[in-house]
């Protein structure tokens, strides 16, 4: 079993939006039938400057909109439908074919398309690179065995994602109100009477606690669009079977 890291330069409009504005980081979810990208950028004039290549982007192919949300120095944008139907061949499909499984999100900087992968034997390791390597240049970042313990959490959200940007302040703040039962319906006490037991003034604990909520939140912001966002599809597409 392999872990790896690669990066490849390749026949893509997202590789190419890249080339064209180095400064500029796209990452992208895709559940098969939604995409979720993320676009970041160092000033909101980047982002005027990108617009129209961006816009370009995210409806290539007939793609649809479904959502825009900007926050800080990030666009996340959710499109109907999933960049693997257009791209042919993309490396998704050249990672299946290999019976590799892709680990989101993939990541596009610099003019290059930076992926990660599990796959489980030597043999399906080498025939990957040679089939990538006919699509363009590639580069491998990192290759690792993963223990037994650590595939299941591959695919899940790190805690570092979650938490890293979480003073020690909201940190205490988030399992003091866990502790006390802030979050449970209903609740065992509020936060006034947390405050009055941290000894700080009710309203300093609840700016470290809100504090602390969105920026977890932020994090898991793409997961949560994405799921909602195809949960509307099915929405309509009941609507329409209705019909």
């Amino acid at each position: 079993m392999f872990e790896v890291s690669f990066r490849i330069q390749h026949e893509c409009p997202y590789v190419r939006f890249s080339m064209k504005h180095p400064e500029v980081r796209v990452v992208e979810w895709c559940n098969q039938k939604t995409d979720v990208i993320e676009v970041t950028c160092s000033d909101i004039e980047t982002f005027t400057q990108i617009s129209p290549d961006l816009q370009n982007l995210v409806t290539w192919g007939g793609s649809k909109v479904l959502r825009k949300n900007f926050f800080e120095k990030n666009l996340q944008v959710i499109v109907k439908t999933c960049r693997d139907s257009k791209i042919s061949p993309s490396v998704s499909r050249v990672l299946q074919r290999n019976s590799c499984l892709e680990i989101p999100p993939v990541v596009y900087e610099g003019g290059w398309e930076e992926q990660r992968a599990l796959g489980f034997r030597d043999s399906d390791y080498k025939r990957l690179f040679r089939q990538l390597a006919r699509l363009g240049q590639i580069e491998v970042l990192e290759k690792k065995v993963p223990s037994d313990r650590s595939i299941r959490d591959i695919f899940s959200v790190s805690l570092a994602s979650l938490f890293n940007d979480l003073t020690e302040k909201q940190i205490d703040a988030l399992v003091t109100a866990l502790d006390y039962g802030y979050y449970q319906v209903p609740k065992r006490l509020t936060s006034e009477e947390i405050a009055r037991k941290c000894g700080i003034p009710r309203t300093t604990y609840e700016e470290h606690v809100r504090k602390a909520e969105g920026k977890i939140l932020r994090s898991i912001a793409p997961y949560i669009r994405m799921y909602a966002s195809r949960n509307l599809v099915l929405e309509q597409a009941t609507q329409l079977a209705a019909r």
